[in-house]
């Protein structure tokens, strides 16, 4: 949406572009050639003006009812960061965890497995969780790295917000606006394990409208060890318009399709020792928004959005051999070929299907001196099919969702914040989240929160109705229709200090976190000595911990930030229906999470960074059982040198990714993090 500094048409923007450029965009200015209009480091690590992720108001860090962390690009540049989820690895207390070489999922505060679905992932508002699957799958939503604009990410429960999803979190990848971003650019990468990327964008105007295109080509052979290979293209189109003051209209549609391949990379079931059967996965996806907001009045303005999201997911059938091999423990190729012919779907993995989502939202803002509010209602569709998965046929759900978000100024230093949000799912799951924050402004720079939040989270299409039976072997996992919602109660404190001299901030968060009626994988027994797999109410657990990030910019050559989550992990004791498999409590979750990323500029043209992670060991679930995962430490290294002339940029770096001697895994042992290797090649006009 344009900035309200200037309300204007988009005639009237083309017309007053280079006055609205300093005033209203938070981004460089690429065709500029005199020093003066280039920003420095601190203009990017200086705190955002306002935030909305929190609660869909325009706040700042001491406003905010939730600790808010903020990445743009500098930082993501810095960093190296070649994927989305190694871009959140820049937050305090998320661990990034690679199932192969190809593929990486997200935890944050929770008890994971390889399918986390506990936190609400957007790209521009909109939802990209996965009802077939219960998660996010990175590699097919159709955004670069180098699309995003910022990243909000809410550390700790935010579903009176954003809903059941944002269960424990949320996080927001805002994408670069079709006013601020290089008329063209193109990026081309070459790299390890015949790593390719070529990556362009063009952004302009036309017929008083304007646009921005975004398209890229990837591959790469994956491991050494196991060849698990990766090819993506995707579009998409993001278009604005203002067609009168008082109106904008967003459009965003887009596409993503490829491959990669799935596995267990470690010992399991009848596999053979160190030999994997890897599955390749074909994807399609796509995508539909549209967005309007009209101003009613100076103080209030009507938001209407509506999207669709498309995937389908094939994985491809296992040969005889590899059935028979890894799956039934015997080379009777015949026997495998019979079970073959009476599962024609059989699948290795499962993660095969299709899924449809549709959401509406209509919300009011209204924005006043002592009391702002966004109010809404919402409703959503999820349909999802798999011959696997559901064999009982196409499964859906419907939700709909009332949400308030309320910031009341008592007085210049004490401000109230409260949210609320009702989801009824078909005729029989509600959940009901609410957050209240007191925010007290010590002094211009310094602030106190103190919060509580109670927030529910709905099962998913997955979790109550999974239903699949391999004829000749029996039932593997059943429904679970009487599944509730998980709760989580959540009490912290915060403070937020912005750095005057030094043009940083400090962000600290001590936080209580208590989780019940988590749903967790049970094994049933039955009384013919059968077993199969269901979803159920059984786990809880407790964080207490503290999480801290800090920015700071001695000179003007460097810039540091650093982000640290210290978390006592505690775990009641549950059973998991596999007696060798009671868990009795203890830790789960990494106690310790660190990143600190560098900047240096040793010549006005020439930078170095570099970005340092580590995670403490965990235990994660994998099905019905606990792993446990050893301590892992990544260093990578970054080179660049750019060249500037009056109307583009040229800059040529050089990544190295785990710096460090050796290699290690963050979640299946034998999936190695390796040392790798990229040249790129990036060239803006403007």
């Amino acid at each position: 949406m344009i900035n309200k500094c200037a309300r204007f048409t988009i005639k009237q923007l083309f017309q007053f572009k280079k006055l609205l450029k300093p005033l209203c965009i938070l981004s460089v200015s690429w065709g500029a050639s005199a020093e003066s209009n280039i920003l420095k480091e601190s203009d990017f690590l200086s705190e955002l003006p306002t935030l909305t992720s929190a609660s869909r108001l325009k706040q700042n860090p001491h406003t905010s009812p939730a600790s808010v962390t903020v990445i743009d690009q500098t930082l993501i540049k810095a960093s190296g960061a070649q994927t989305l989820p190694e871009v959140l690895a820049l937050a305090p207390g998320f661990q990034i965890l690679h199932l192969n070489r190809n593929r990486q999922t997200v935890s944050y505060h929770s008890v994971s497995n390889q399918f986390p679905n506990q936190l609400e992932i957007m790209i521009n508002g909109r939802s990209v969780y996965l009802p077939l699957l219960s998660t996010v799958l990175w590699n097919t939503l159709g955004i670069h790295v180098d699309d995003i604009e910022r990243v909000e990410i809410v550390r700790g429960s935010n579903s009176a917000t954003q809903g059941s999803n944002a269960f424990l979190g949320a996080v927001n990848f805002i994408t670069k606006s079709p006013l601020t971003d290089a008329q063209w650019k193109g990026i081309a990468s070459l790299g390890s394990r015949n790593t390719s990327e070529g990556h362009l964008t063009h952004a302009g105007s036309l017929d008083g409208g304007f646009y921005r295109i975004s398209g890229s080509t990837a591959r790469n052979d994956g491991s050494k060890k196991f060849n698990d290979s990766h090819e993506r293209q995707y579009l998409n189109l993001h278009g604005l318009l203002t067609p009168t003051t008082w109106d904008t209209l967003n459009l965003a549609i887009g596409f993503d399709k490829g491959y990669s391949h799935i596995g267990y990379l470690y010992q399991y079931g009848n596999f053979p020792p160190s030999n994997y059967y890897l599955a390749k996965q074909k994807y399609s996806s796509n995508f539909q928004k549209i967005s309007w907001s009209h101003e009613l009045s100076g103080s209030q303005e009507l938001h209407i959005q509506a999207y669709r999201n498309s995937l389908r997911l094939n994985e491809n059938k296992p040969s005889t051999n590899d059935l028979a091999t890894y799956y039934l423990g015997t080379e009777n190729t015949d026997l495998a070929q019979s079970l073959l012919s009476l599962n024609p779907e059989f699948r290795g993995y499962r993660e095969h299907g299709s899924t449809d989502l549709w959401d509406l939202e209509v919300a009011l803002e209204n924005q006043t001196g002592i009391h702002s509010s966004f109010s809404g209602i919402g409703f959503r569709k999820d349909n999802a099919s798999s011959p696997v998965l559901f064999q009982s046929g196409q499964v859906s759900s419907k939700r709909i969702r009332l949400f308030n978000s309320s910031e009341i100024k008592l007085n210049p230093h004490w401000i109230v914040n409260l949210g609320l949000m009702h989801e009824r799912q078909n005729s029989d799951l509600n959940a009901t989240s609410a957050r209240l924050a007191l925010n007290y402004q010590i002094t211009e720079e310094t602030s106190l929160r103190l919060g509580y939040s109670r927030s529910q989270r709905l099962p998913s299409l997955l979790e109550r109705h999974v239903n699949y039976e391999v004829i000749g072997r029996g039932k593997i996992e059943q429904a679970n229709l009487a599944l509730k919602a998980e709760t989580i109660k959540n009490v912290e404190l915060g403070i937020h200090h912005q750095f005057r001299q030094s043009n940083g901030s400090i962000d600290l968060r001590v936080f209580k976190e208590s989780v019940n009626n988590a749903i967790m994988n049970y094994r049933v027994a039955t009384p013919l000595n059968e077993e199969f797999g269901q979803r159920r109410n059984i786990g809880y657990w407790r964080n207490l911990g503290i999480e801290s990030q800090f920015k700071i910019i001695p000179s003007d050559q460097l810039w540091l930030a650093l982000n640290y989550s210290l978390v006592n992990n505690k775990v009641g004791s549950w059973k998991t229906g596999d007696d060798n498999q009671r868990f009795d409590g203890g830790q789960l979750a990494p106690r310790h999470t660190l990143s600190v990323i560098s900047n240096y500029a040793a010549t006005p043209d020439i930078t170095i960074s570099g970005a340092y992670y580590f995670m403490d060991n965990a235990r994660w679930i994998r099905g019905n059982r606990f792993q446990s995962q050893s301590a892992s430490q990544r260093l990578d290294i970054r080179v660049a040198r750019e060249w500037r002339a009056k109307d583009s940029t040229i800059e040529l770096s050089a990544l190295l990714q785990n710096a460090l001697p050796g290699s290690h895994s963050t979640f299946y042992q034998d999936n190695k993090f390796d040392r790798r290797a990229l040249l790129q090649l990036a060239i803006a006009i403007d």
